[in-house]
C-alpha cells in the first residue's frame, strides 16, 4: 500500500465543473481531483461508472500525479475519455 498518497473515495459529482470530483492525500497536503464527463453521459452514470473503475482511476491519477500534472492551484483534471 502505498502511504504516501491515499484515496479518500469521497466521489461526487460537481455540476459546475461538469466533472466528478475527490480527494486525495498526497504526502500529508489534500489535493482534489476532477474526471471530466464525457458528451453522451448523464451525471449518475457518469458518478456510477467512476465508482466502479475506480482502481484504474487511482492509477490513473497516480501516474498523472508521477508526471506533475497539479494545476497551480494543486488540482489534478483527467479526461473521461481515457
Amino acid at each position: 500500500m502505498n502511504q504516501q498518497l491515499i484515496f479518500n473515495h469521497d466521489y461526487q459529482f460537481d455540476e459546475a465543473a461538469v466533472a466528478i470530483r475527490c480527494s486525495i492525500l498526497q504526502g500529508g497536503l489534500r489535493n482534489i481531483v476532477y474526471i471530466r464527463m464525457p458528451e453522451g453521459w448523464t451525471a449518475a452514470a457518469w458518478l456510477a461508472q467512476v465508482r466502479e473503475d475506480s482502481f484504474f482511476w487511482e492509477d490513473e491519477i497516480e501516474l498523472a500525479l508521477k508526471r506533475g500534472e497539479l494545476d497551480p492551484d494543486g488540482n489534478l483534471w483527467l479526461d473521461g475519455s481515457v
